[in-house]
């Protein structure tokens, strides 16, 4: 179940703790090849070693933005939206068939103008592996709704399912 972040005051009490983790998804050779006919995207195979067995790391950062919406909610913001990924690293190939998930923890809230920028630490672990195989800042861009005067909600968890 997601956590609730209440506007910027709830956002702030929560800095510094680990806001949760989504749930495991298994990344098999058809979710790739479905990822490779949507984007265009070469498959590993041409461009590093035949038969690597590995996700590739367009599939892993495809999947960190919808997997990070699984673990909260800010409630009482506007005109939410991914300001950027800072800091990004692919620390370990996930082998094919493997199961990611993500965690987040709560790094900063802080006001630039009209709007908050909300940072969070990510890292994608890998069920068969011992260490992680991404971690990344991801900043959103956000404004207050009690400027506005009344509590909106936003980032809701969505179907991750891809058909």
């Amino acid at each position: 179940m997601p956590i609730m972040l209440s506007g910027v005051e709830g956002i702030r009490a929560c800095l510094g703790f680990h806001l949760g983790h989504s749930d495991w998804m298994e990344v098999d050779q058809v979710t790739i090849e479905r990822f490779e006919s949507l984007t265009d995207e070469f498959p590993a195979s041409h461009v590093d070693e035949p038969d690597q067995g590995f996700v590739p790391c367009g599939v892993m950062l495809a999947l960190l933005l919808p997997m990070l919406q699984e673990i909260y909610v800010l409630e009482d913001t506007l005109n939410v939206a991914l300001h950027r990924i800072e800091q990004m690293q692919f620390i370990s190939p996930a082998p094919t068939g493997s199961g990611l998930r993500v965690g987040a923890t709560a790094r900063a809230v802080q006001p630039v103008g009209e709007h908050w920028h909300l940072t969070l630490e990510c890292v994608m672990e890998c069920d068969a592996l011992a260490e992680p195989v991404l971690r990344a800042n991801v900043l959103y861009r956000f404004r207050s709704a009690s400027v506005a005067g009344m509590p909106h909600l936003s980032l809701c968890r969505r179907d991750l399912s891809i058909r």
